[in-house]
Formats: structure tokens, C-alpha cells, sequence
């Protein structure tokens, strides 16, 4: 079994995906809210995070990997995990009637985003700015969050020349965020999570059973990126969940990453059963999290060369405002029977 195989138990009405997307549909729907939005009902099963990122494989190598100091060397991912754990500080402190704004940097393969059908090969890439309520939803507040979104210069695909379609529907989108009822990532419920390494162990692990028990190391680390990506977990939470991570066998470390700035760090992470390497990526110096990245280990199950850079994201940002940008909901959001996650 696999994660696409949990997918479909719970939505057996969508037509499988192909295994050249299958990356790419991971990511998305791990985390719904890339570069397309795609409305659902609050029951649909969400995988995304990254599936941010939208991802998608690409065939573009993986830097080298830069020398790595001494100690570095003698590091274990559960080490630089539990570094990251006693690093972690609370950045903000958001009253309830705040914005929590979230800026990030995601990359993808645009061929193989979902609903797009397209065999264009070319980095996709953005810059989100997220504004999320901090407090609970108050009566008359349709959108938890705002989204703005802004294309950027695409990359070449392994050389190949950058299409014109590339530079098409370039223009900055402003659209509203509205949670599932049943989200487990908007910051009310985050800031609340199990504070101590083994109730955060329970938490993550629960997240897929009891369907996934043998892919629960996996799956509970992409609940814990989840957790991460473009929202705010606390310090006491998000130490938690680091000391947690590493108590999950099969967890091992890169030294020599990139994010989607650029920035190198410490790679920390599994391989899925496709084989791609999905890793969080810590700065060598503070242990801050600098974002995630995929890439394919083997080449055999995920069919690009090994070494193949899948997707990569950056947490560039994190601040408080009084307010967030005005932005139109349509009726479907305020019946509370559709929703767009985030």
C-alpha cells in the first residue's frame, strides 16, 4: 500500500493519476493551496502539503553538496532534530484579533501539476504572501486567511528551452482562504497541540490510521510538514514535533541541501515508497527551518535519474498585522459547504 491507495479508499469516485504525476499529486494534495486552487467539499481527503509545493518531477540534478565542517559529520538527523527542538523560539506572539503573514518561495515542474494536462517542461515558481487569522472565526468572517500569489521568472527544464506559455497568467492573484471544517492547521487548533515530544508522537501518528500503519514513519512526517508550512507553529509545539520526528525509525540526514532560495543547510528526512527522498532543511548555524525539498533517490520506482531534484520550498518571512487585504467570498464559502483549506 502507498498513500495514493489511502486517496483513493476515501475518494474512490477520482480517476487514479498516471505515475508520471503521481509526485506532483502528493504534494498537492498534502496541502491545498499551490499555485491552482482547486474548491472541495470539506469531506476531501488532503495529502498536500507542498503537497505544496505543488510537486512535480523535474530533471534537474541536485547541487553538489558543499564540505560539510567536522562536526557536521558526526551529526544524526535525530541530533539535529533535537538541536532544532532547544533552538526553537517563539518569533511572534499574535493577539486574537491579528494576522499571522507567512512569506514563502515554492518551485515546481508546471507538466505535471494536477488539472493542468499540460507537456510543457519548466520550473513554475512563486512568491505567496499568506495572512491568517490568529484568533477563532468571528460571526460575518467568511475567510480565515488571504492568499497573494506572484509568478516569478520561470526556469529552464534540463536544458530545454522555456516556452512562451510560460510567461502567460504572470499577474499577482488575491484570493481568500476558507478552512475545512475538519482542518487540523489553522493556528486556533495548531497552538493547541500537544506540547511534550510523546503526545505529538501520538498526534502525527494518528493522523492516517488505521489505514496506514506501515507507512506511519512516512506519513507522520508529512503530517509534521503540514504542520509547517506557510502557517505558524509555536515554539513549544514545534519543539515538540521535532523531538518527535526523531524518535521515528527510518529518519536519516543530508548534509549538503538546498531551499528554493538557495540557502544550504541540513537535510533531514524519509524516503517514500515511490522513491523520493522528502526531507526538511535546517540552517548548519541556528537549526532554524528553512523549507523543504524532494528528490528522487530511486530511480528505478520514480523514474527519473537519482539525484533528480523533485521540488524545493522556502519559509522566507513570518510577522503580525492588525489586518489582512480585502478580498471577495462567494456565497458556496459562507454555506460552509465548500471550503479551500490553505
Amino acid at each position: 500500500m502507498n498513500e495514493f491507495d489511502l486517496i483513493n479508499d476515501v475518494r474512490p469516485e477520482v480517476a487514479p493519476y498516471d505515475p508520471g504525476t503521481k509526485a506532483m499529486a502528493r504534494d498537492r494534495l498534502l496541502r491545498a493551496g499551490r499555485p491552482r486552487w482547486s474548491w472541495r467539499r470539506p469531506y476531501t481527503f488532503a495529502l498536500t502539503g507542498g503537497l505544496a509545493l505543488a510537486v512535480g518531477l523535474v530533471a534537474v540534478q541536485v547541487p553538489s553538496a558543499s564540505n560539510p565542517s567536522h562536526e557536521m559529520k558526526l551529526l544524526s538527523a535525530a541530533d539535529v532534530l533535537n538541536r532544532a527542538a532547544k533552538a526553537a523560539v517563539d518569533e511572534i506572539e499574535p493577539r486574537d484579533d491579528q494576522y499571522i503573514v507567512v512569506k514563502t518561495l515554492q518551485t515546481m515542474d508546471y507538466s505535471l501539476m494536477p488539472y493542468e494536462k499540460s507537456k510543457d517542461h519548466y520550473y513554475r515558481r512563486y512568491k505567496d504572501t499568506i495572512w491568517l487569522r490568529a484568533g477563532e472565526r468571528r460571526p460575518g468572517q467568511y475567510a480565515d486567511g488571504v492568499r497573494k500569489q506572484t509568478p516569478i521568472e520561470p526556469l529552464a527544464y534540463a536544458g530545454e528551452p522555456i516556452p512562451k506559455s510560460a510567461y502567460k497568467d504572470m499577474g499577482t492573484k488575491l484570493q481568500p482562504i476558507v478552512y475545512c471544517k475538519d482542518s487540523k492547521s489553522d493556528y486556533p487548533t495548531i497552538k493547541n497541540l500537544p506540547t511534550e515530544p510523546d503526545g505529538m508522537r501520538a498526534h502525527l501518528s494518528a493522523r492516517w490510521k488505521p489505514k496506514a500503519e506501515k507507512l506511519t514513519p512516512f506519513l507522520a512526517f508529512l503530517a509534521a510538514r503540514e504542520l509547517l508550512w506557510q502557517t505558524y507553529l509555536p515554539a513549544a509545539q514545534r519543539s515538540a514535533l521535532y523531538q518527535a520526528l526523531s524518535t521515528f525509525p527510518g529518519i536519516t540526514l543530508d548534509e549538503g541541501v538546498q531551499d528554493a532560495a538557495g540557502r544550504e543547510g541540513i537535510g533531514v528526512g524519509f524516503t517514500s515508497p515511490d522513491g523520493l527522498r522528502w526531507e526538511l532543511i535546517f540552517d548548519r548555524d541556528t537549526y532554524a527551518l528553512l523549507g523543504d525539498r524532494q528528490v528522487v533517490v530511486d530511480a528505478k520506482a520514480a523514474k527519473p535519474p537519482t539525484g533528480t531534484l523533485v521540488a524545493a520550498t522556502a519559509q522566507l518571512d513570518i510577522s503580525v498585522a492588525d489586518s489582512a487585504p480585502d478580498v471577495e467570498v462567494e456565497e458556496r464559502f459562507k454555506s460552509g459547504q465548500w471550503c479551500t483549506g490553505n
